[in-house]
């Protein structure tokens, strides 16, 4: 083994530990001796997307995508630098050139599933229902939405495959929520992957939180919420829409809170069919009240069917796939895909 492929091994090894600054050092160390080595360049630029400094990266990658054209990872690791600086059409390229190219490649059967995430429901629902008293008795309009209504409703109980709680407010008391949950021990969790809604926060029990801010646009009058990025045209971003919000009191063993006075008008809005059990069901991708197949929307769903495709989640893919209702029934490159996921399963 050369001394170069070892340091690199090396590099890898300590990014797969969260070891981001020491894994960078080492990087930068192999890119000194051998400036072309396409993972150096990759895995920097992975670090540079967790710090929000992946613009830096845009340059590098190009040449190195230029120099290994078949590299489908690279192709996706510059869609989510695009992506972070805000340049979102040229995201959707790259996200798209990522899947033309994984499509013509062999899968690789070395990826695998990651282990399950041990949950805690009575740790999350206590803290769903004692941030939700907090923000009672501090007057901030707030009440459980998405995965935690629907199995508040449903099951009477947080989702046992939940993987975070969700809370939504008035959007015009967003830095107000967010103030009040740091002064609890609440932290901002990877600057909410860039979005200025939801917010996303981390509690020292392990627990993670989507706050997701709902107000009223001003054109339509509809309720709205989503996923938004600020310095990017509004229309861009992921925009859901709501039922008028009414909340009701409930009391609780934590105290007070605000609840959604017709919750099923939600859940229906954002699910369809929410009284059937469907634990493959993708909120981001397949919302049933999302307005439009915007940018930021079409990043995000094909830098995730990217990495169900790589990740050979088959099933899962078709299963996706079909729940999407935004695609032209011509685009040859999601029939690929669908042709795809139905081959490998048979």
């Amino acid at each position: 083994m050369s001394t170069i492929h070892a340091e690199l091994i090396k590099a890898v090894e300590l990014y797969q530990q969260n070891q981001y600054q020491l894994a960078r050092g080492q990087f930068e160390y192999v890119l000194s001796q051998d400036n072309s080595c396409l993972i150096a360049h990759r895995y920097l630029a992975e670090i540079a997307l967790i710090e929000g400094t992946a613009k830096n990266h845009i340059e590098s990658l190009i040449a190195s995508l230029a120099a290994h054209p078949t590299s489908s990872e690279t192709s996706h690791t510059l869609g989510m630098c695009y992506q972070q600086a805000r340049e979102l059409p040229q995201a959707v390229e790259q996200y798209r050139h990522a899947l033309e190219v994984l499509l013509n490649t062999p899968p690789n059967h070395s990826y695998k599933p990651k282990p399950n995430v041990e949950f805690d429901t009575e740790i999350h629902e206590s803290l769903l229902w004692q941030t939700l008293a907090l923000f009672r008795q501090a007057n901030i309009k707030s009440f459980a939405t998405a995965g935690s209504l629907l199995g508040i409703i449903r099951e009477g109980a947080i989702l046992p495959f939940d993987k975070d709680i969700d809370i939504g407010v008035d959007w015009g008391q967003m830095e107000q929520a967010i103030t009040l949950l740091k002064s609890q021990g609440w932290h901002e969790h990877m600057r909410s992957y860039d979005l200025i809604n939801p917010r996303c926060f981390a509690h020292p029990d392990g627990v993670t939180m989507d706050l997701c801010g709902f107000g009223v646009d001003t054109v339509s009058q509809r309720t709205i919420c989503g996923l938004w990025m600020s310095d990017i045209p509004f229309e861009w971003n992921r925009i859901t829409e709501y039922p008028t919000i009414n909340l009701v009191e409930k009391i609780t063993p934590y105290g007070n809170v605000w609840h959604l006075a017709q919750p099923e008008l939600t859940l229906n809005a954002l699910y369809g069919d929410w009284q059937t059990p469907d634990p493959l069901f993708d909120t981001i991708l397949c919302a049933k009240n999302i307005r439009s197949f915007s940018l930021l929307t079409q990043c995000f769903v094909y830098s995730r069917l990217y990495k169900l495709c790589l990740m050979s989640e088959w099933g899962k893919l078709e299963h996706t796939l079909n729940q999407l209702s935004f695609f032209d029934k011509h685009d040859i490159l999601i029939n690929k895909l669908t042709d795809k996921a139905k081959s490998m399963q048979t």
